[in-house]
């Protein structure tokens, strides 16, 4: 789960960018990835952390205290500090998700040859401590950030498609806590908080506490998924309500999952940032050549920029950190 930025006001940030770049938010700077290597930069620009890691599809997910980087699809995971990388290993089987809590404590999910799935569990000194086989399609891990509960998004086939199982164990207890399956929805990610997760669907978002008990589940009518993320504060969501794309609902769900936003925009939208802050903006979104904010109020304020040259957006408590190809900065937004 992610550490929210605070309104740290960015010296820009200048690297070697190239098509391909994974970006997030750790101990107030920002990580990076292009796959060869992995940077760390601080708050004024200085790059504290910067090596080889050769992941071919590199994913960062920060805590509060690590960053576990690991290759999806491959078999290498790293995880670090701000200051240095504590551990570089290999799993023997390829990395389908991963996660890790304020301690150190960590999931990560393989996919082993007869189709099966083990979820590992590490402990804060990053040694295993226990494994769950899983016999269906593991789609999301998450891991609380407190490394109490651990949560497996499974699709499990049925007549029609797929169905969604939602799984949770508790860290140290080989008997699952909590086991629940929903129908006709097949889980895309899950996101943990402090006190409870959010489930992403193709056709429907869930928010649970971790007793397992549901908070709120909204199915998404009318449109086809198209772009959706979730943070602390929220999950935002676009679907196209055309054939043409032409025409996007844009949908945010706070954390316990109520509606805060739902609106159709008459344009292409190409990607979704969930909000950091929703007292600051409900979601951030990018076309072909602008950045727009949605405002509590839902407002839209727009930043122009030259076609494809954002790879990433990260909101922060106070506007967002723009990642260009080329460099990062911090952009408020304000209406003048």
């Amino acid at each position: 789960a992610m550490t929210l930025p605070g309104s740290s006001e960015f010296t820009p940030i200048v690297y070697n960018g190239r098509e391909e770049m994974k970006f997030a938010y750790f101990k107030g700077g920002l990580a990076l990835s292009d796959g060869e290597t992995y940077t760390y930069y601080d708050v004024s620009g200085i790059s504290l952390v910067e090596e080889d890691i050769g992941y071919s599809d590199p994913v960062l997910v920060p805590s509060e205290k690590y960053l576990l980087a690991y290759d999806l699809g491959g078999t290498g995971y790293s995880v670090y500090n701000q200051l240095t990388r504590i551990i570089e290993r290999e799993t023997s089987l390829p990395i389908i998700a991963g996660d890790i809590a304020t301690d150190g404590t960590m999931v990560i999910a393989t996919r082993s040859r007869d189709t099966k799935y083990v979820v590992d569990v590490y402990n804060s000194a990053f040694n295993r401590t226990m494994s769950i086989y899983k016999e269906n399609y593991v789609l999301g891990v998450a891991i609380s950030p407190d490394g109490e509960y651990i949560i497996i998004c499974s699709a499990v086939p049925a007549d029609t498609g797929f169905n969604c199982e939602v799984e949770i164990c508790r860290y140290g207890q080989s008997e699952k806590m909590f086991s629940a399956t929903y129908e006709n929805v097949m889980p895309l990610g899950v996101y943990a908080r402090e006190d409870g997760f959010a489930v992403l669907c193709d056709r429907a978002a869930y928010s649970f506490e971790y007793s397992g008990h549901i908070i709120n589940g909204s199915a998404f009518a009318g449109m086809n998924l198209r772009f959706a993320d979730m943070s602390d504060e929220s999950v935002a969501v676009v679907g196209n309500v055309n054939a043409l794309g032409s025409e996007n609902r844009v949908l945010v769900y706070a954390a316990d999952g109520s509606l805060v936003y739902d609106k159709v925009l008459r344009e292409r939208i190409n990607a979704v940032y969930a909000s950091a802050d929703l007292e600051d903006a409900l979601a951030y979104y990018t076309t072909s050549d602008s950045v727009n904010k949605i405002l509590p109020d839902g407002e839209i304020v727009s930043l122009k920029v030259s076609s494809g040259t954002v790879l990433d957006i990260i909101p922060e408590r106070d506007g967002a950190l723009i990642c260009y190809k080329t460099g990062a900065e911090h952009e408020d937004f304000e209406i003048d």
